[in-house]
Protein backbone atom coordinates (compact mmCIF):
# COMPACT_ATOMS: atom_id res chain seq x y z
CA UNK A 1 0.00 0.00 0.00
CA UNK A 2 1.30 3.45 -0.94
CA UNK A 3 2.23 5.68 1.96
CA UNK A 4 0.92 9.29 2.01
CA UNK A 5 2.79 12.02 0.16
CA UNK A 6 4.66 14.43 2.45
CA UNK A 7 5.22 17.99 1.20
CA UNK A 8 8.39 19.67 2.44
CA UNK A 9 8.19 23.42 1.79
CA UNK A 10 11.39 25.46 2.01
CA UNK A 11 11.69 29.23 1.58
CA UNK A 12 15.21 30.36 0.78
CA UNK A 13 17.20 33.53 0.30
CA UNK A 14 20.94 33.54 -0.38
CA UNK A 15 21.57 30.18 1.28
CA UNK A 16 23.53 28.52 -1.52
CA UNK A 17 26.27 27.72 1.00
CA UNK A 18 23.84 25.79 3.24
CA UNK A 19 20.78 24.56 1.36
CA UNK A 20 22.70 21.76 -0.39
CA UNK A 21 23.30 20.05 2.94
CA UNK A 22 19.60 20.41 3.75
CA UNK A 23 18.57 18.86 0.43
CA UNK A 24 21.07 16.03 0.87
CA UNK A 25 19.37 15.17 4.18
CA UNK A 26 16.00 15.04 2.38
CA UNK A 27 17.26 12.89 -0.50
CA UNK A 28 18.76 10.50 2.07
CA UNK A 29 15.35 9.78 3.66
CA UNK A 30 14.35 6.12 3.80
CA UNK A 31 10.75 7.23 3.18
CA UNK A 32 10.43 7.81 -0.58
CA UNK A 33 7.01 9.48 -0.87
CA UNK A 34 7.88 13.15 -0.54
CA UNK A 35 7.99 16.27 -2.62
CA UNK A 36 10.30 19.17 -1.78
CA UNK A 37 9.07 22.59 -2.90
CA UNK A 38 11.68 25.35 -2.67
CA UNK A 39 10.52 28.94 -3.09
CA UNK A 40 13.27 31.49 -3.68
CA UNK A 41 12.73 34.99 -2.26
CA UNK A 42 15.13 36.64 -4.73
CA UNK A 43 18.55 35.07 -4.15
CA UNK A 44 21.60 36.57 -5.85
CA UNK A 45 24.26 34.13 -4.65
CA UNK A 46 24.17 31.26 -7.11
CA UNK A 47 21.15 29.48 -5.64
CA UNK A 48 19.65 29.23 -9.15
CA UNK A 49 22.55 27.18 -10.50
CA UNK A 50 22.76 24.97 -7.42
CA UNK A 51 19.04 24.18 -7.42
CA UNK A 52 19.06 23.42 -11.14
CA UNK A 53 21.56 20.66 -10.37
CA UNK A 54 19.44 19.23 -7.56
CA UNK A 55 16.26 19.30 -9.67
CA UNK A 56 18.04 17.27 -12.36
CA UNK A 57 19.34 14.87 -9.72
CA UNK A 58 15.91 14.19 -8.16
CA UNK A 59 12.56 14.92 -9.81
CA UNK A 60 10.88 15.15 -6.40
CA UNK A 61 12.63 18.50 -5.88
CA UNK A 62 10.86 21.55 -7.33
CA UNK A 63 12.37 25.04 -7.57
CA UNK A 64 10.11 28.09 -7.79
CA UNK A 65 10.47 31.84 -7.39
CA UNK A 66 8.19 34.03 -5.31
CA UNK A 67 5.76 35.76 -7.69
CA UNK A 68 6.86 39.37 -8.20
CA UNK A 69 3.39 40.69 -7.41
CA UNK A 70 3.47 39.22 -3.90
CA UNK A 71 5.26 40.71 -0.85
CA UNK A 72 8.87 39.81 -0.28
CA UNK A 73 9.55 37.58 2.71
CA UNK A 74 9.77 34.03 3.97
CA UNK A 75 6.11 33.94 4.96
CA UNK A 76 4.98 34.70 1.42
CA UNK A 77 7.24 31.92 0.17
CA UNK A 78 5.78 29.50 2.74
CA UNK A 79 2.22 30.32 1.74
CA UNK A 80 3.02 30.13 -1.97
CA UNK A 81 4.75 26.80 -1.47
CA UNK A 82 1.65 25.45 0.25
CA UNK A 83 -0.48 26.52 -2.73
CA UNK A 84 1.81 24.51 -5.01
CA UNK A 85 2.00 21.46 -2.77
CA UNK A 86 -0.03 18.25 -3.05
CA UNK A 87 0.95 16.26 0.02
CA UNK A 88 -1.45 14.87 2.60
CA UNK A 89 1.07 16.00 5.25
CA UNK A 90 2.92 19.31 5.16
CA UNK A 91 6.18 20.26 6.84
CA UNK A 92 7.53 23.79 6.46
CA UNK A 93 11.29 23.49 6.71
CA UNK A 94 14.18 25.96 6.88
CA UNK A 95 16.90 26.04 4.25
CA UNK A 96 19.71 25.43 6.74
CA UNK A 97 18.29 22.67 8.95
CA UNK A 98 18.65 18.90 8.53
CA UNK A 99 16.47 15.81 8.72
CA UNK A 100 17.75 12.68 10.38
CA UNK A 101 17.56 9.69 7.97
CA UNK A 102 14.36 8.15 9.40
CA UNK A 103 12.62 11.47 10.13
CA UNK A 104 9.85 11.47 7.53
CA UNK A 105 9.08 7.79 8.08
CA UNK A 106 8.85 8.30 11.86
CA UNK A 107 6.71 11.42 11.56
CA UNK A 108 4.30 10.06 8.95
CA UNK A 109 3.89 6.82 10.91
CA UNK A 110 2.74 8.81 13.95
CA UNK A 111 -0.34 10.10 12.13
CA UNK A 112 -3.35 8.11 13.23
CA UNK A 113 -7.03 8.71 12.58
CA UNK A 114 -8.03 12.18 13.75
CA UNK A 115 -4.48 13.49 14.29
CA UNK A 116 -3.92 17.01 12.93
CA UNK A 117 -0.24 17.54 13.66
CA UNK A 118 2.82 15.55 14.69
CA UNK A 119 5.46 17.60 16.50
CA UNK A 120 9.09 16.59 16.70
CA UNK A 121 11.67 18.03 19.07
CA UNK A 122 14.75 19.43 17.37
CA UNK A 123 18.38 18.76 18.19
CA UNK A 124 19.96 22.21 18.25
CA UNK A 125 23.57 22.62 17.10
CA UNK A 126 25.97 25.53 16.72
CA UNK A 127 26.14 26.51 13.06
CA UNK A 128 29.88 27.22 13.22
CA UNK A 129 31.33 24.68 15.65
CA UNK A 130 28.67 21.94 15.07
CA UNK A 131 28.52 21.54 18.85
CA UNK A 132 25.34 19.93 20.18
CA UNK A 133 23.30 22.47 22.17
CA UNK A 134 20.38 20.40 23.47
CA UNK A 135 16.77 19.70 22.50
CA UNK A 136 13.90 22.17 22.60
CA UNK A 137 10.94 21.51 24.92
CA UNK A 138 7.75 20.88 22.94
CA UNK A 139 5.28 19.57 25.50
CA UNK A 140 3.78 20.84 28.75
CA UNK A 141 0.45 20.26 30.45
CA UNK A 142 -0.76 23.83 29.89
CA UNK A 143 0.56 24.14 26.36
CA UNK A 144 -0.67 27.56 25.22
CA UNK A 145 0.48 29.48 28.33
CA UNK A 146 3.86 27.73 28.06
CA UNK A 147 4.16 28.64 24.37
CA UNK A 148 3.21 32.25 25.04
CA UNK A 149 6.21 32.79 27.32
CA UNK A 150 8.73 30.60 25.49
CA UNK A 151 8.80 27.67 27.89
CA UNK A 152 7.75 25.58 24.88
CA UNK A 153 8.83 26.20 21.28
CA UNK A 154 8.16 24.21 18.12
CA UNK A 155 10.02 26.58 15.74
CA UNK A 156 8.92 26.33 12.09
CA UNK A 157 10.30 22.89 11.31
CA UNK A 158 9.02 20.91 14.31
CA UNK A 159 5.34 20.41 13.38
CA UNK A 160 4.17 18.38 10.40
CA UNK A 161 0.56 19.25 9.68
CA UNK A 162 -2.30 17.36 8.13
CA UNK A 163 -3.31 19.20 4.99
CA UNK A 164 -7.04 18.98 5.71
CA UNK A 165 -6.51 20.87 8.99
CA UNK A 166 -4.50 23.63 7.31
CA UNK A 167 -7.11 24.05 4.58
CA UNK A 168 -9.69 24.93 7.23
CA UNK A 169 -7.68 27.95 8.46
CA UNK A 170 -8.42 31.49 7.31
CA UNK A 171 -4.75 32.50 7.47
CA UNK A 172 -1.57 30.46 7.42
CA UNK A 173 1.65 32.50 7.72
CA UNK A 174 1.10 36.23 8.25
CA UNK A 175 2.95 37.91 5.39
CA UNK A 176 3.01 41.26 7.24
CA UNK A 177 5.26 39.98 10.04
CA UNK A 178 9.03 40.51 9.73
CA UNK A 179 9.98 38.48 12.85
CA UNK A 180 8.68 35.77 15.26
CA UNK A 181 6.54 34.36 12.47
CA UNK A 182 6.72 30.83 13.84
CA UNK A 183 5.57 31.99 17.32
CA UNK A 184 2.59 33.70 15.71
CA UNK A 185 1.71 30.87 13.33
CA UNK A 186 2.00 28.01 15.81
CA UNK A 187 -0.07 29.84 18.44
CA UNK A 188 -2.84 30.64 15.96
CA UNK A 189 -2.96 26.97 14.99
CA UNK A 190 -3.05 25.93 18.68
CA UNK A 191 -6.03 28.24 19.26
CA UNK A 192 -7.97 25.97 16.86
CA UNK A 193 -7.55 22.97 19.21
CA UNK A 194 -5.77 20.55 16.86
CA UNK A 195 -5.27 16.94 17.89
CA UNK A 196 -1.54 16.69 18.57
CA UNK A 197 1.07 13.94 18.81
CA UNK A 198 4.42 14.73 20.45
CA UNK A 199 7.42 12.64 19.46
CA UNK A 200 9.94 11.86 22.17
CA UNK A 201 13.10 11.80 20.07
CA UNK A 202 14.39 14.58 17.81
CA UNK A 203 14.02 13.91 14.10
CA UNK A 204 15.43 17.25 12.96
CA UNK A 205 18.71 19.07 13.51
CA UNK A 206 18.23 22.82 14.03
CA UNK A 207 21.12 25.12 13.14
CA UNK A 208 21.66 27.96 15.62
CA UNK A 209 23.26 31.02 14.04
CA UNK A 210 25.45 33.57 15.78
CA UNK A 211 23.24 36.28 14.26
CA UNK A 212 20.03 34.90 15.74
CA UNK A 213 16.92 37.00 16.36
CA UNK A 214 17.55 37.15 20.10
CA UNK A 215 21.05 38.43 19.52
CA UNK A 216 19.74 41.05 17.11
CA UNK A 217 17.15 42.15 19.68
CA UNK A 218 19.92 42.36 22.25
CA UNK A 219 21.53 45.03 20.06
CA UNK A 220 18.47 47.17 20.97
CA UNK A 221 17.26 47.73 17.43
CA UNK A 222 14.13 49.76 18.17
CA UNK A 223 12.38 48.84 14.91
CA UNK A 224 12.88 45.15 15.57
CA UNK A 225 11.80 45.47 19.20
CA UNK A 226 8.67 47.34 18.11
CA UNK A 227 7.84 44.57 15.61
CA UNK A 228 8.29 41.98 18.34
CA UNK A 229 5.81 43.74 20.63
CA UNK A 230 3.29 44.45 17.86
CA UNK A 231 2.96 40.71 17.27
CA UNK A 232 2.58 39.98 20.97
CA UNK A 233 -0.10 42.65 21.40
CA UNK A 234 -1.93 41.16 18.43
CA UNK A 235 -2.14 37.91 20.39
CA UNK A 236 -3.65 39.65 23.40
CA UNK A 237 -6.67 40.32 21.17
CA UNK A 238 -6.70 36.77 19.78
CA UNK A 239 -6.46 35.26 23.26
CA UNK A 240 -9.49 37.22 24.41
CA UNK A 241 -11.51 35.26 21.83
CA UNK A 242 -9.85 31.85 21.85
CA UNK A 243 -8.13 31.36 25.21
CA UNK A 244 -9.01 34.08 27.77
CA UNK A 245 -6.91 32.39 30.45
CA UNK A 246 -3.81 33.27 28.46
CA UNK A 247 -4.40 37.04 28.55
CA UNK A 248 -2.87 37.70 32.02
CA UNK A 249 0.00 35.33 31.20
CA UNK A 250 0.93 37.24 28.05
CA UNK A 251 0.37 40.65 29.69
CA UNK A 252 2.86 39.77 32.41
CA UNK A 253 5.31 38.39 29.86
CA UNK A 254 5.12 41.61 27.84
CA UNK A 255 5.71 43.66 30.98
CA UNK A 256 8.76 41.60 31.98
CA UNK A 257 10.07 41.79 28.42
CA UNK A 258 9.74 45.59 28.52
CA UNK A 259 11.75 45.64 31.76
CA UNK A 260 14.41 43.41 30.23
CA UNK A 261 15.06 45.81 27.35
CA UNK A 262 15.05 48.84 29.66
CA UNK A 263 17.59 47.29 32.03
CA UNK A 264 19.76 46.31 29.08
CA UNK A 265 19.63 49.83 27.62
CA UNK A 266 20.43 51.58 30.92
CA UNK A 267 23.23 49.18 31.80
CA UNK A 268 24.87 50.08 28.47
CA UNK A 269 23.83 53.75 28.54
CA UNK A 270 22.35 53.08 25.11
CA UNK A 271 20.66 55.91 23.18
CA UNK A 272 17.45 53.85 23.10
CA UNK A 273 17.01 53.95 26.89
CA UNK A 274 14.52 56.83 27.15
CA UNK A 275 12.35 55.52 24.33
CA UNK A 276 12.27 52.07 25.92
CA UNK A 277 11.49 53.39 29.41
CA UNK A 278 8.53 55.35 28.01
CA UNK A 279 7.21 52.12 26.50
CA UNK A 280 7.68 50.38 29.85
CA UNK A 281 5.76 53.05 31.76
CA UNK A 282 2.93 52.97 29.23
CA UNK A 283 2.69 49.20 29.63
CA UNK A 284 2.76 49.49 33.42
CA UNK A 285 -0.12 51.97 33.32
CA UNK A 286 -2.08 49.73 30.93
CA UNK A 287 -1.62 46.88 33.43
CA UNK A 288 -2.53 49.17 36.34
CA UNK A 289 0.88 48.38 37.79
CA UNK A 290 1.16 51.67 39.68
CA UNK A 291 3.82 50.30 42.03
CA UNK A 292 5.87 49.55 38.95
CA UNK A 293 5.36 53.09 37.64
CA UNK A 294 6.71 54.50 40.90
CA UNK A 295 9.73 52.19 40.77
CA UNK A 296 10.41 53.27 37.21
CA UNK A 297 10.27 56.96 38.20
CA UNK A 298 12.68 56.23 41.06
CA UNK A 299 15.01 54.43 38.68
CA UNK A 300 15.00 57.39 36.29
CA UNK A 301 15.61 59.84 39.12
CA UNK A 302 18.48 57.76 40.51
CA UNK A 303 20.04 57.36 37.08
CA UNK A 304 19.89 61.08 36.31
CA UNK A 305 21.47 62.07 39.64
CA UNK A 306 23.88 59.24 40.30
CA UNK A 307 24.36 57.54 36.93
CA UNK A 308 22.92 54.26 38.20
CA UNK A 309 19.71 52.85 39.57
CA UNK A 310 18.39 50.67 36.76
CA UNK A 311 17.88 47.90 39.36
CA UNK A 312 14.59 49.73 40.14
CA UNK A 313 13.28 48.32 36.84
CA UNK A 314 13.24 44.77 38.22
Amino acid sequence: MDRPLVSIIIPTFNRAHLIGETLDSIIAQNYPHWECIIVDDGSTDGTNQLLATYCKQDSRIQYHHRPKDRPKGGNTCRNYGFELSKGEYVNWFDSDDLYLPDAINTISSAFETGIDVVISPMARFDGETKQYLGINTIEKELLIPAYLVGDVAFYTDGPTWKRSFLEQQELLFDEALPIIQDWDFNLRMLYQNPNLVFLKEAQIQYRVHHQSLQKELAKLNLNMIASDFRTRYKHLELLANYYPGGVPVLKQFILERRKHFVKLAFSRNDVSKMSLVKDLMRTQKENQDYKGVIKTYLGLWSYRWFGKGYWFFR
